[in-house]
């Protein structure tokens, strides 16, 4: 029998800032996980996430005025989506973007990177590991480097990939071609093991699934909407997220009020596990 949706509230995930020097004036964020690693993993909140060996995916929130402190590195790739306020990034030699809501920013394993805020709202950053990472495991360095890498952060603009008329209710930052999903050719970055998409469902449109090939996450960004679980329609807001194991479905439906906008995370799993 296939695996009904589960929700993961966003209520039911208390903050940490348990990061390089989260409490300090400054440097002051916090961060929520969704979809984490196993024991040993990233994941700030282990008894309420989904458990993922592929991906993890999560909030943070940094106040007006805050930086993470000097630049730091990965051994995944990491994907930045802005959802509220605006963020400046920088690597370890001197390159900047300003990203806004619904830009992207895109982390190649090993390269330094950071954001601080700019502006006067505070930032709500939804981030994505394409794969799981020990904590620990992430190096921060301080200083005025420079720090070099091979690399560079990819900026990934929501105004290249929206097409003004378009009636389309679909973009992608994050193609994937082994689960059929490419994107805006020459916009949108390719990762083998994940596709990362925005959907928007106009009032009293919805979606409709059949049986997922891979574990998908769906997290709502504005507006609310229902979802049916055995039986039951279940209401989700702001920052609460749908997972659907590989083999379920999913219907959901845009509330009248207003339109939903949800970030979809369809993986590879299954893909990567069988090659």
């Amino acid at each position: 029998m296939p695996t009904a949706p589960r929700i993961v509230r966003n209520r039911d995930l208390a903050p940490s800032w348990t990061v390089l020097r989260a409490r300090e004036p400054g440097f002051q964020r916090s961060l929520i996980t969704w979809m984490g690693g196993p024991e040993g993993y990233i994941n700030t909140n282990p008894d309420v996430a989904i458990e993922s060996r592929h991906c993890a995916v999560g909030l943070m929130d940094m106040p007006v005025g805050n930086r993470q402190p000097g630049v730091h590195t990965h051994t995944i790739d990491e994907i930045y989506v802005i959802l509220e306020g605006q963020c400046e990034s920088f690597d370890g030699i001197g390159n900047t973007h300003i990203a806004g809501p619904y830009d992207c920013l895109y982390i190649p394993k090993g390269v330094p990177h950071g954001v601080r805020t700019i502006g006067t709202q505070d930032l709500k950053l939804l981030w994505v590991n394409d794969d799981i990472e020990r904590w620990g495991v992430s190096v921060y360095a301080e200083g005025p480097g420079p720090h070099p890498a091979a690399d560079e952060v990819r900026l990934i603009a929501m105004r290249d990939l929206a097409r003004p008329g378009s009636q389309t209710s679909r973009v992608s930052w994050v193609g994937c071609l082994q689960i059929g999903i490419d994107g805006t050719a020459g916009v949108t970055i390719a990762n083998p093991r994940l596709a990362l998409s925005l959907c928007v469902l106009e009032v009293g449109r919805r979606i409709t699934a059949p049986p997922a090939r891979d574990p998908q996450l769906w997290v709502v960004v504005r507006g609310s909407a229902v979802v049916e679980i055995d039986g039951r329609h279940e209401r989700i807001g702001p920052q609460d997220a749908v997972f659907c194991a590989a083999g379920s479905t999913l219907d959901l439906r845009a509330e009248p009020a207003e339109p939903v906008h949800l970030v979809h995370l369809d993986t590879a799993e299954r893909r990567q596990s069988s090659t």
